[in-house]
C-alpha cells in the first residue's frame, strides 16, 4: 500500500485478475478466517552437512521489489551467508503482481519459496499457509522490544480466533509524511482551519501551498488523514462502513479545496515523483507524501532548492495516513523454517534496526532505534515522524478483502475529486461497493482499528 501505483481508474474485474480469485464469493469464503483452520505443524528441518550450522541450505524468497529494504535484505543475506552458511536468494516482484504470485505458491503442489516479504496485508489471506512465529520468538529468544505500539496492536491476532498468533516480523514501518519548508512556514499549524488558512497564504505569485499525488490509489491515504483526525473508524463492529458519513463527505470536500485552491495545476495526473519534485523545486510549501520518493534528494544540491529548508510535521488533529507494516513471513511448506526464522530475525533484530536507518534510509518499525543519539544526530527530523507513527492505523486490519475495498475507495476519491461524481455519491457507491465485497465472506469476528 505504500508506494504503489493503481492507474486513476481499476475496475473490479482488474481486482480479481490481480487477486487471482476466480471462484467468486467460493473463493474468497475459502480464504477467509472462518473458513480455513490455521497451519500449526512446522515443516522439518532439512538436516545441514558438517560445517557451519545451515551449509547447504538454501532459502528463496518472495517479495515486493523497489523498496528501499531490498539492498538491506541482500547486504543482510551475505553476512548471515558468512556466518551461517545458508544462501540467500530472492524474487522481487511488482506490488501489483504479489497477490497472483502468492496465490500460485499457495496452489502448488510443490514450495518454490521459504519465506515472504512485503505489506502485512498480505497475510489476510495467506495466514492458514504461514507459520506462527511465536513459538519460533521464544524458541531462539527473539527481542520483542521497542517496536512502535501497531506493531504489536495490529501484527498479532490478525482476525478473530488469531489471538496470540503472529505471521511475521517486520523490517520497516511506514505512513504518509509532511514535508514544509522552513522559509515559508516557521511554525507547522496544529489545527486543519489554520493549516488550510497557511495554504491560502502561501499560494499566489506562482507558488503554492500543498502538493500530493492525485492518481487514484495515492488519494486513499491524503483521505485517511483528514477522516481519522476526526475520530471515526472505516467501520461499525458490524463491518457497515462509515465512510460516507458527514465526516467522511467533509474530508472530501477539504481535499478538493486543496486540490482547486492551493495546489499546483494538473496535480490530479501527478504520481509521487511529481509532487515530490515539486517540493524539491520550491514550488510549494508542503507536500503530503511517501518519504521513500523524497528522503535520499532533500539535502542534495544537484536535486533540491530546500538543501537544509525543510522540516517535517505531523498532519494537523492527529491526523495519519494508512500505517504500511512490512513483514517477512515464513510458508508452512518450507523445508528450512528453523533457518528462514534465523535469517529474518537477523534482520530485524534490534543491531540491524539501526542499520537500516543509517545505512539504507529505511524506516526501521523499532521505534527505540528512532532516539538513538547518533541516529538522531543524522536525523533530527524524525522524532515528528514519530508522533505520527505512534497513533497509526493500517487500512481495514484482518480483512481478506481489503484490496478490493482499498481500490473501491481511490475510484471513487477519484471520481469525487475530478468532480465526475460529487463527494457524497461517491462515497455512497464507494460504500456500497465495500459492503457487497465484505458480503461474499463477512468476517465472524468484529471489525475494530
Amino acid at each position: 500500500m505504500s508506494d504503489k501505483n493503481i492507474n486513476s481508474k481499476i475496475s473490479r474485474r482488474d481486482f480479481l485478475r490481480m487477486a487471482a480469485l476466480t471462484g467468486g464469493a467460493a473463493a474468497l469464503a475459502a480464504c477467509a478466517p472462518q473458513a480455513t483452520q490455521v497451519a500449526t505443524e512446522v515443516a522439518t528441518e532439512v538436516a545441514a552437512p558438517a560445517g557451519k550450522k545451515y551449509e547447504g541450505v538454501v532459502l528463496r524468497g518472495l517479495g515486493q521489489g523497489g523498496v528501499a529494504y531490498n539492498p538491506a535484505l541482500v547486504a543482510f543475506a551475505s553476512e548471515f551467508e558468512a556466518e551461517t552458511g545458508a544462501k540467500v536468494e530472492f524474487d522481487d516482484q511488482p506490488w501489483e503482481q504479489l497477490t497472483p504470485k502468492l496465490q500460485a505458491e499457495l496452489a502448488a503442489s510443490s514450495p518454490t519459496y521459504d519465506f515472504f516479504y512485503g505489506d502485512i496485508e498480505f497475510q489476510y489471506f495467506t495466514y492458514p499457509s504461514l507459520v506462527d512465529m511465536n513459538p519460533m520468538i521464544q524458541k531462539y529468544g527473539y527481542n520483542m522490544d521497542g517496536f512502535f505500539d501497531p506493531v504489536y496492536k495490529f501484527g498479532e491476532g490478525i482476525a478473530g480466533g488469531l489471538e496470540g498468533k503472529r505471521f511475521g516480523l517486520p523490517i520497516r514501518i511506514g505512513a504518509c509524511w509532511v514535508f514544509y519548508n522552513k522559509d515559508m512556514i516557521q511554525e507547522f499549524p496544529t489545527t486543519w482551519d489554520d493549516y488550510y488558512a497557511k495554504l491560502a497564504e502561501l499560494t499566489g505569485g506562482g507558488k503554492y501551498g500543498v502538493a500530493f499525488a492525485g492518481v487514484a490509489a495515492q488519494l486513499v491515504k491524503i483521505f485517511l488523514a483528514r477522516y481519522w483526525s476526526m475520530g471515526d473508524p472505516l467501520m461499525q463492529p458490524d463491518w457497515t462502513p462509515l465512510i460516507n458519513s458527514e465526516k467522511g463527505v467533509k474530508s472530501v470536500e477539504m481535499m478538493l479545496d486543496a486540490l482547486k485552491n492551493y495546489a499546483p495545476p494538473g496535480m490530479l495526473a501527478w504520481d509521487n515523483p511529481d509532487a515530490s519534485n515539486a517540493f524539491l523545486n520550491g514550488d510549494v510549501a508542503v507536500l503530503e507524501g511517501w518519504a521513500s520518493f523524497i528522503l535520499p534528494d532533500l539535502d542534495n544540491p544537484e536535486k533540491s532548492k530546500v538543501v537544509g529548508k525543510w522540516g517535517v510535521a505531523q498532519f494537523p488533529e492527529n491526523g495519519t495516513g494508512n500505517l504500511t507494516q512490512h513483514n517477512l513471513d515464513i510458508f508452512a511448506a518450507s523445508k528450512n523454517v528453523d533457518a528462514a526464522f534465523e535469517y529474518i530475525a537477523y534482520c530485524t533484530g534490534i543491531d540491524t534496526s539501526k542499520r537500516l536507518i543509517m545505512e539504507f534510509r529505511e524506516e526501521s518499525p523499532r521505534e527505540v532505534t528512532w532516539s538513538d543519539p547518533e541516529v538522531l544526530a543524522a536525523n533530527p527530523f524524525l522524532p515528528e515522524v514519530a508522533k505520527q507513527y505512534a497513533v497509526g492505523k493500517p487500512f481495514t486490519p484482518g480483512l481478506p478483502q481489503w484490496l478490493e475495498l482499498f481500490i473501491a475507495l481511490a475510484e471513487g476519491l477519484s471520481a469525487a475529486m475530478s468532480e465526475t461524481a460529487s463527494p457524497q455519491d461517491a462515497l455512497n457507491t464507494t460504500a456500497q461497493k465495500w459492503t457487497d465485497a465484505i458480503n461474499q465472506a463477512k468476517p465472524d469476528f468484529e471489525y475494530k482499528e
